[in-house]
C-alpha cells in the first residue's frame, strides 16, 4: 500500500504504520479508489466502511483524528452516515503517568512543579491526543490548570502533516472529480489548526485577545493566563469550575438555569462573530462551562478563526432579513458567497 509515494527517508517509519493501520481496518479501496494505493483491495469486513474508517482514524492518532473532526462538519464532502460516525471523533487520549511528563514540565517551569507551586496534583484531572491537564495553586492561593504538551507529539503530528499533504497532492493528481473538493486546502487548514494547538504561547495569547474582548460583559467568563509559567509546552491559566451544559440535571443541582445559561452562550456566539470578529473555532461540549450566576467560561482556545469586516456585513444583513421573514432578500445578503472563507487568527 502507498507504493507509489514518495517521501522523504525520516517519514518513511511512519508511512509503513499508516499503511499497516489501514490494511488492518480494510481501507484498501477507499485508498485505490483515491489512487493511493498499489495493491489489490480485500473484500470488505462487516463493519460499515465508515466505521472502519473513524476507527482508523483514531487508532492513527491526533492529527488524523482533528483531519475527522474537520470532515465531520463538510456535509458537502461526505454522506450524511460518515457525518455521524465521525461526529464520534473525540480528542481524548489515554492518561499518562505524571513521571513521563516530568522532565517536560520541569524544562518549562525552572524547577519541578511542587516547589514552583503551592500544590501540584500529579493525578490528571483531563487527557487529550496532545496534551495532559493537572490542577495546581498558586503561592496566593489562586486555583489553576496547568496543560502539558506530551513527549514526542510535535515531531509525530509534524510527519503526519507532510505525509497527509503529500496524499492530497497525489490524490488531486489521481482524480478531477476529487480535484473538485480541494483536498490541499483541506489539509493547508488541518496544518495551520495543528501547527496553532502544539504551540501553547499560541494559545495564550488568544485567551487574552478573548479575554479583552468579552472584558465588559460579566456572563462570559474567560481564564487569565499566568505568563511567568506559560512556554510552548506548557499553559497554566486559571481553574474554572463549573458544570458541563450538555447536563441539565446538575445545572440545575447547582444553581444554574439551562434555559438562560443557553441564551448566554449563543448571545456570546453572536458576539464574536457579529461584533468581535473572532470566534471560538472548537465550542464542544468539553470546551463550556456552566458557572454560578448562569454565566459561561469558556475554554482551550487552540483553535480560533476571524472573520473579515465584509463578511461580518453580510452575516449581519442575512440576520436581519431572517428576522424579518424577508426570504427574496437573503440571496442578496451573499454577494461573496455564503461559504466565503473566513480567516485564522493571527499569532
Amino acid at each position: 500500500m502507498f507504493t507509489t509515494l514518495a517521501v522523504a527517508a525520516r517519514d518513511r517509519k511512519r508511512l509503513a504504520e499508516i499503511s499497516g493501520v489501514a490494511a488492518r481496518f480494510g481501507l484498501e479501496a477507499v485508498l485505490l479508489r483515491l489512487g493511493l494505493g498499489g495493491g489489490e483491495a480485500h473484500a470488505d469486513g462487516p463493519e460499515p466502511l465508515s466505521r472502519r474508517t473513524r476507527q482508523a482514524l483514531e487508532a492513527l492518532g491526533p492529527t488524523f483524528v482533528k483531519l475527522g473532526q474537520i470532515l465531520s462538519t463538510r456535509s458537502d464532502l461526505l454522506p450524511a452516515d460518515w457525518i455521524v460516525e465521525f461526529e464520534q471523533l473525540q480528542s481524548a487520549g489515554p492518561t499518562l503517568d505524571f513521571e513521563g511528563l516530568r522532565p517536560e514540565v520541569e524544562a518549562a517551569l525552572g524547577g519541578p512543579p511542587e516547589q514552583v507551586f503551592a500544590r501540584f496534583d500529579t493525578a490528571p484531572l483531563a487527557a487529550a491526543s496532545i496534551a495532559q491537564v493537572h490542577r495546581a495553586a498558586l503561592r496566593d492561593g489562586t486555583e489553576v490548570v496547568v496543560k502539558v504538551r506530551r513527549p514526542g507529539v510535535r515531531p509525530r503530528v509534524e510527519a503526519d502533516l507532510r505525509l497527509i499533504a503529500e496524499l492530497a497532492r497525489r490524490a488531486e493528481q489521481s482524480s478531477a472529480d476529487i480535484a473538485r473538493y480541494r483536498p490541499r486546502a483541506l489539509i493547508a487548514q488541518l496544518t495551520e489548526a495543528m501547527l496553532d494547538e502544539l504551540d501553547f504561547t499560541t494559545e495564550g495569547r488568544n485567551v487574552d485577545r478573548f479575554a479583552a474582548d468579552f472584558a465588559r460583559n460579566r456572563d462570559v467568563v474567560i481564564p487569565v493566563v499566568y505568563w511567568q509559567h506559560t512556554t510552548d509546552s506548557v499553559l497554566v491559566q486559571d481553574y474554572l469550575d463549573g458544570v458541563a451544559p450538555i447536563d441539565a440535571a446538575r445545572l440545575r443541582a447547582a444553581g444554574i438555569d439551562p434555559h438562560r445559561l443557553a441564551r448566554v452562550g449563543a448571545e456570546a456566539v453572536l458576539d464574536m462573530v457579529l461584533v468581535n470578529g473572532r470566534f471560538h473555532a472548537d465550542p464542544h461540549p468539553g470546551n463550556l462551562r456552566g458557572l454560578p450566576g448562569d454565566r459561561v467560561g469558556l475554554l482551550d482556545f487552540g483553535m480560533v478563526g476571524t472573520v473579515t469586516p465584509r463578511r461580518r456585513a453580510e452575516l449581519i444583513s442575512f440576520v436581519q432579513s431572517l428576522a424579518a421573514g424577508d426570504g427574496a432578500r437573503m440571496p442578496r445578503c451573499w454577494p461573496t458567497g455564503p461559504r466565503g472563507r473566513t480567516s485564522r487568527a493571527p499569532a
